[in-house]
Formats: structure tokens, C-alpha cells, sequence
């Protein structure tokens, strides 16, 4: 009988507590972010594909530069095979030529390709800091008007 009565004590508690616990609010969650500010994954996603476009358009300027490169090679190799040696001005012709690919050579080896290096660094760091903060993690939808995300290094 003792069992009986507990048992009816426990139900009948449940069912009164239940209903209570149901009508309890939520504990309060993040607050509401600021109208124009983008979350983390957000600025970071945009700074991934600005360095992408960064690196396009640097690579474009090395392949471009290299594409100059081979062709000046290619007008050599024909100046080369027909070149009289003992005509002033063809050897002029030719010097100059050597000297724009020389020219060539140095835009492709130099500036082009360390500015393509830099590039593809910068994108290869920007996915890195997506991936480790954001992988996994759907992207919220960006927020109305104009976003402030702080400045990525």
C-alpha cells in the first residue's frame, strides 16, 4: 500500500510539474547582432574570395609575362638561324631583340612571379583561417545593407 501511495505521489507530481516546465521561457541565447555587422564565417568567406581575385589577376599578369617571355625566345630562335654575323645592322636587330627578352626575363622572374607568390600566400592563409574557424558550419545569409567586417591581415 506504502508503494502504492509513492507511486501515485510520483505521478501526480510529474503531471503538475510537466505542464509548468513546458510554459518556462527559454533561457536567453546570443544577443541580436547590430543591423550591418557580419558574423566571423561571413568576413572571412569574403576575404577568401577577394584573395582569390587577387591571385587570379596576379597570375594572369605572370602567365601573360611568361607569354611574352616565349615568344620573344621563339623570334630569337628564328632571328638566331638567320643572322649575318658579318651585317652591322642585323647584329644590331638581334642585340635589341636579346635585350627585350632580357627585359621579358625579368618581369616574368621578378616582379610578376613574386607578386603571384605573394598572392596565392595571402589566399592560402585566408582559406586556412576559413577552414579553421568555419569549416563544417553552414553560411549565414548575409545580413541587409552595407557590412563592417574588420580588417583581415
Amino acid at each position: 500500500m506504502r508503494f502504492l501511495s509513492l507511486r501515485l505521489g510520483v505521478v501526480l507530481s510529474c503531471t503538475l510539474v510537466l505542464p509548468a516546465l513546458a510554459q518556462a521561457p527559454y533561457p536567453p541565447g546570443p544577443p541580436p547582432a547590430p543591423m550591418g555587422y557580419a558574423p566571423p564565417c561571413l568576413c572571412l568567406k569574403q576575404s577568401v574570395d577577394a584573395a582569390n581575385a587577387d591571385m587570379g589577376a596576379k597570375n594572369a599578369a605572370l602567365a601573360s609575362a611568361r607569354a611574352e617571355l616565349d615568344q620573344l625566345d621563339q623570334q630569337l630562335g628564328a632571328a638566331r638561324s638567320q643572322m649575318n654575323v658579318d651585317n652591322p645592322q642585323s647584329v644590331a636587330q638581334f642585340r635589341q631583340l636579346l635585350q627585350q627578352r632580357d627585359a621579358a626575363a625579368n618581369r616574368a622572374g621578378g616582379a610578376a612571379l613574386t607578386d603571384s607568390q605573394a598572392a596565392t600566400a595571402r589566399y592560402n592563409s585566408a582559406v586556412g583561417a576559413y577552414n579553421n574557424q568555419c569549416a563544417g558550419r553552414p553560411l549565414p545569409p548575409p545580413p541587409p545593407g552595407p557590412v563592417a567586417c574588420p580588417a583581415m591581415p
